[in-house]
């Protein structure tokens, strides 16, 4: 029987996931080996200060080792059962009622937008973050597998907003305004492609903001959002209107 896309998608991260977790664990131990042999002659076992940095270390080799299993156990649950890779932040069905609409209407065809957030050189397999859209949900898949689904008829409004110095890092960020949260957002490392991206979106999802700078209002509506939720809706309800 064909896997459905959820259940590919798992068990890509899946493989991915292990093979990080596995390196980091092997640079791991090669960093305490390498430490290890680099002080084995100054190691005084009867001194007390000895003893707690190896009593730290021990505690520290066990952290990583739980993490790494933890990290392979989840991992694994999401391999097995995809609906595990999903976050709803939205509860309007069931987790598996969700992966069983996402399967089908992808397995139809009914794909409307698919991308990376990231560019690639030519010839280079993409990875990293994803946007996919299709009839009834925007999914955001990030770089370990976890897909946080957006129904449509919640969102309300989609844009791409640029860095600005002194305010943060990040180069662009695709901005995904909903009912649940101020923005849901995504990273990306290339203005040009974000903003390609969102004019796909908006074939689709309309731009009730159309009329407005997005590098301005994005950041006063982020602000709008948390301050004064009611003036938000009122301002978005009446550009709806307009369009």
């Amino acid at each position: 029987m064909e896997q459905g896309f959820l259940e590919r998608e798992a068990k890509r991260a899946y493989r991915k996931n292990r093979k990080l977790y596995f390196i980091l664990l092997l640079v791991f131990v090669l960093l305490i080996g390498f430490i290890g042999f680099m002080v084995k002659d100054s190691i005084d076992l009867s001194d007390y200060r000895t003893k707690k940095i190896l009593v730290y270390l021990a505690i520290l080799v066990g952290f990583m080792l739980v993490s790494v299993v933890l990290g392979l156990f989840l991992s694994g649950r999401a391999a097995a059962d995809a609906s595990k890779s999903l976050l709803l932040p939205f509860k309007d069905k069931a987790r598996e009622a969700v992966a069983e609409i996402i399967n089908r209407e992808i397995a139809e065809g009914k794909v409307q937008v698919d991308e990376y957030i990231a560019t690639f050189p030519e010839g280079k397999t993409p990875r990293g973050g994803r946007i996919i859209l299709i009839p009834s949900y925007l999914l955001r898949i990030n770089d370990i597998g976890q897909i946080l689904v957006i129904p449509r008829d919640k969102i309300y409004w989609v844009c791409a907003q640029v860095g600005r110095k002194g305010y943060s890092s990040f180069l662009v960020r695709l901005l995904i305004f909903t009912e649940a949260k101020t923005s849901f957002y995504m990273d990306g490392d290339d203005v040009k492609h974000v903003n390609e991206i969102v004019d796909k979106l908006y074939q689709y999802i309309p731009n009730v903001f159309s009329e407005y700078d997005p590098f301005v209002l994005s950041y006063e509506l982020e602000k709008l959002f948390d301050k004064n939720r009611a003036e938000f809706i009122k301002f978005y309800e009446s550009e709806k209107m307009k369009h």
